[in-house]
């Protein structure tokens, strides 16, 4: 048998290439290396490339495109790829049904934030998921890891999620469970204690205990032990938000995404004028 008879499979059992495929990053040179591995598999392959959030939601919808490679972090003061994919996707809800797998990339494949998005867009429990997905490390993932996920991403529609679930397997936020999850994320938003109680449909007492859990397992210092009418250094919910920082399991991605999240929430299902006030501030800035 030749080499190239060894090398590539018999052209009867290839698998068709796909048409088009969307590589979006805030770095030339990552599309620039992303582009040439791909067409080292698939030379016919037209690879478009995007590097702003809404450019890359513009191309994917008006070229209708299946397949993206979307990089996790466009800048901080710009929509993570977890947002460009849930754009995609609602607005795809609205028109003709378009099977979209996605590939995520980044050089922070174990920030906590990220994962956290990631989690949450896969686990939609509706047509907002993408039917096949993958997530790799952009910074450590050797080329012939990326063109095999690739691969089994865009041509054998099987999701990559190894990676993922190792990442997340190891992740600092995973000593806390999902709803104290949840509490700190709107603690670092700076929703109260009856604001929390009302978003999750149960009492202040009861928000009251999930944080005593947060800070026993965040370490946060208490008041026991300090004089009586004596200030303390230390404000209990300010250092739990900062520790959110410190720690990395927050990033400005995550908070301005939930923000919008809950401000579009509450838009839609406000609460009682009587249980709780709502500035219009922030009710009406734009996202």
């Amino acid at each position: 048998m030749t080499r190239r008879n060894q090398d590539q499979e018999p052209r009867g059992l290839e698998r068709e290439a796909p048409t088009s495929i969307l590589v979006a990053d805030d770095s030339s040179d990552a599309i620039v290396q992303m582009t040439a591995w791909l067409h080292e598999i698939w030379p016919s392959t037209e690879v478009m490339s995007a590097t702003t959030p809404g450019d890359a939601v513009r191309v994917a919808q008006e070229r209708k495109i299946e397949n993206l490679v979307l990089d996790l972090d466009f800048g901080a003061q710009r929509d993570s790829g977890a947002a460009v994919a849930r754009k995609i996707l609602e607005d795809r809800l609205m028109g003709e049904h378009i099977t979209t797998r996605i590939l995520f990339r980044t050089v922070h494949a174990g920030d906590p934030g990220y994962l956290h998005q990631v989690q949450k867009l896969i686990t939609a429990d509706d047509r907002r998921a993408p039917s096949v997905w993958g997530f790799l490390d952009k910074g450590s993932v050797p080329k012939r890891l990326v063109q095999n996920t690739v691969e089994q991403v865009f041509v054998y529609q099987v999701s990559f999620t190894d990676m993922f679930a190792q990442r997340l397997k190891n992740s600092p936020s995973r000593q806390l469970s999902d709803l104290e999850f949840t509490v700190f994320i709107y603690l670092c938003l700076g929703v109260t204690n009856d604001g929390v109680g009302w978003l999750l449909g149960t009492s202040r007492q009861s928000v009251e205990r999930i944080l005593g859990g947060l800070y026993r397992k965040m370490g946060i210092p208490s008041r026991r032990g300090a004089p009586q009418a004596v200030p303390t250094l230390l404000e209990s919910r300010t250092r739990l938000c900062g520790e959110a920082v410190i720690r990395g399991l927050v990033n400005p991605h995550l908070l301005r995404e939930e923000d919008a999240e809950l401000r579009r929430r509450v838009k839609r299902y406000p609460p009682a004028a009587e249980r709780l006030f709502v500035s219009p501030d922030w009710l009406d800035v734009e996202a």
